[in-house]
């Protein structure tokens, strides 16, 4: 299946491409996105997983636009032409 994922600063500043097209197996949740991706762009490590190999607690996800947290989190299952989208930490007060 294929998979569109969304990057934004400062991912998009380490891939220089956005969005990227993965390629994945049937049945690849958002945890084996990350980790395709982290793959792919091996620089992209020590900002998506921490020391466990656990995708960062701070990392939001959304697929087709709706934040994981409000569906499975990391687990949810993706399906072909789904766009996940990947944002970075915020900050402000």
């Amino acid at each position: 299946m294929r998979v569109e994922v969304h990057l934004y600063f400062p991912f998009r500043d380490e891939v220089g491409e956005s969005p990227v097209v993965l390629t994945l197996p049937p049945g690849t949740d958002v945890a084996g996105a990350v980790a395709a991706l982290a793959a792919r762009y091996p620089t992209l490590n020590a900002r998506l997983f921490d020391a466990a190999g656990r995708v960062h607690r701070h990392i939001s996800a959304l697929v087709n636009g709706t934040s994981v947290q409000f569906k499975q989190g990391f687990a949810t299952p993706l399906a072909d032409g789904d766009v996940l989208t990947l944002l970075p930490p915020v900050g402000g007060g």
